[in-house]
């Protein structure tokens, strides 16, 4: 059974149809992408999946749990977490005290009583947060204040920041945006290792498209709030319909 199941998703803004009966499936362990020109309601449908918007028609199943109607704060206990496109960290605090904002997303209140309590759930969380940061190749910036750090260590931070919470499902919302070509040759790897060694599914959203062809199982395309293609990379990209409207010119094979 697939981890995420769209089924007919509408979303109006005051008349302006973001998205228009969108269908489709995210399988579990797949890298899923999320393409189209600026406007298609690709960011849109981030926030309908993590409870920032709620759409007037269709469906939305985790794992076989119906997601709408559920507060942010719920689909994060769920199993899905995200990033954003502008980077959402604090300037003045630590890289490791932002990541650990993550951690603050699924304590109850009883991980909040024993936080009063004893430093054990505190060092717990400081473990797992090293430990991912270790992953993503940040180690040896925890005690660093994230204020004028380089931007693709601010991009990692937010990553980091959703996977100490310990996601099924992350959405990465244009992760390469502002990255030279090494930083976006980096994240394709690191996308490609949450998803390997994590064992977490990914939904993504990116303009660059190299990275989208080297990396995704399946693509969508979106525009004007419809789909307009979606299948293998290689289908994808030679589809005329998808040349014409966002691609331009064929990507070399």
């Amino acid at each position: 059974m697939p981890d995420l199941i769209i089924d007919n998703l509408t979303m109006r803004f005051s008349g302006l149809v973001a998205l228009d009966e969108v269908s489709f499936s995210v399988k579990n362990n797949e890298i899923f992408s999320l393409i189209g020109p600026n406007g298609s309601g690709k960011t849109t449908l981030f926030n309908c999946i993590n409870g920032f918007n709620k759409p007037q028609n269709g469906k939305i199943y985790f794992n076989g749990d119906n997601l709408l109607g559920k507060k942010a704060h719920r689909i994060i206990h769920s199993g899905i977490s995200r990033t954003f496109q502008n980077v959402q960290n604090i300037p003045f605090m630590t890289i490791l005290d932002n990541i650990l904002l993550g951690a603050n997303s699924r304590i109850d209140a009883l991980d909040t009583l024993k936080r009063c309590v004893s430093r054990d759930q505190r060092k717990t969380e400081e473990s797992m947060a090293l430990e991912i940061m270790d992953f993503l190749g940040m180690a040896n910036y925890e005690q660093k204040f994230m204020m004028g750090q380089p931007f693709a260590i601010q991009k990692l931070a937010e990553i980091a920041r959703a996977l100490v919470s310990k996601p099924k499902l992350i959405l990465l919302d244009e992760p390469a945006a502002g990255m030279n070509d090494q930083e976006t040759r980096e994240i394709a790897n690191i996308i490609r290792d949450i998803r390997d060694e994590l064992g977490v599914t990914v939904l993504l959203v990116e303009h660059d498209m190299n990275l989208v062809m080297s990396i995704s199982d399946r693509i969508c395309v979106l525009e004007s709030g419809k789909i307009l293609a979606l299948g293998k990379p290689n289908v994808v990209k030679d589809d005329p319909k998808v040349i014409e409207s966002y691609l331009g010119e064929p990507l070399d094979a």
